[in-house]
């Protein structure tokens, strides 16, 4: 490389080093083609000690429009060890622009790079990119996102994707209660009711609500709703006013947002509900006072 094409390559990256014209450096890069790769490969193996990450997330960007694929692999595959919990924000921010960068590359050697990163919790980008893959082998590590606030809305996305070869899976999850005398951790409630709330947007056979009627009863109010909403959508006519009695007994639950979606689902299937409903509202009326 001459010293006027290195020039140009400095006073590029500096300018995608830049928090005002980072954006405009990314497109000067891009334009230098592949001489320019050596540079942001050692601005991307750069570590950010500081936690700022943005200038690495445009390198990757712009090694991703140069078709420099190994390079971002390499990055994905080095070992790293980093203890400072304000650089491990910067490093874990760009592994995920990385894998990002590489979802759409279909490679073998490429999906086992996001599927060993996933084992490590809310790296968004690399489920994200296990997403995009759209195999079956991810379903394991998508389904433990659902643990994470961070990672959840990815995670779900991915597997109502994945649709039917998702479901049996869900189905496990959703079903998985603690063993008795055992607390059942925060991340696994989690877990179980996005799983629940997946299979409440898909169509079950009627041999997979058998499984899921018990949930109904489950002692999480978020769960049982789910359900229930599940046995109204699903279960057979005989089956639908165990759903509503617990429905109206879980309208006393002191989450007022678990309420109106309580009362939403009633309202939304009183065909099957209103029996029961005036049923229990004439019950529960005053003596001589005429139900609300």
């Amino acid at each position: 490389m001459t010293e006027r094409q290195t020039r140009k390559v400095e006073q590029a990256i500096a300018r995608l080093k830049s928090f005002r014209d980072g954006d405009r450096g990314v497109l000067d890069v891009i334009a230098l083609g592949e001489e320019a790769i050596p540079a942001l490969r050692a601005m991307l193996f750069q570590r950010g000690r500081s936690g700022l990450y943005q200038a690495r997330c445009r390198t990757v960007e712009a090694l991703a429009a140069l078709g420099a694929h190994d390079v971002l692999i390499e990055f994905l595959e080095a070992d790293r060890t980093i203890a400072d919990p304000v650089e491990r924000v910067g490093e874990d921010a760009v592994i995920n622009a990385a894998a990002l960068a590489l979802a759409n590359f279909h490679e073998q050697r490429v999906f086992g790079l996001p599927l060993r990163l996933a084992r490590r919790p809310a790296l968004t980008g690399v489920i994200g990119a296990l997403g995009a893959f759209g195999r079956v082998e991810a379903i394991p590590a998508l389904i433990d996102a659902l643990g994470e606030d961070a990672s959840r809305p990815t995670g779900e996305a991915a597997l109502r994707k994945l649709g039917r070869r998702a479901r049996a899976a869900l189905l496990n999850v959703a079903t998985a209660r603690a063993p008795p005398g055992e607390r059942e951790s925060e991340s696994s409630a989690r877990r179980r009711r996005s799983a629940l709330g997946l299979l409440a947007d898909m169509r079950i056979p009627r041999r997979a609500w058998l499984s899921l009627r018990p949930l109904m009863r489950d002692s999480d109010a978020k769960i049982a709703t789910l359900a229930c909403k599940i046995c109204l959508d699903r279960a057979p006519p005989a089956e639908r006013p165990r759903a509503v009695r617990r429905l109206i007994m879980l309208l006393e639950h002191e989450d007022w947002v678990l309420r109106e979606e309580v009362e939403s689902c009633l309202v939304a299937h009183f065909d099957s509900a209103q029996e029961v409903v005036e049923h229990y509202l004439s019950e529960s009326a005053a003596p001589g006072e005429m139900p609300q």
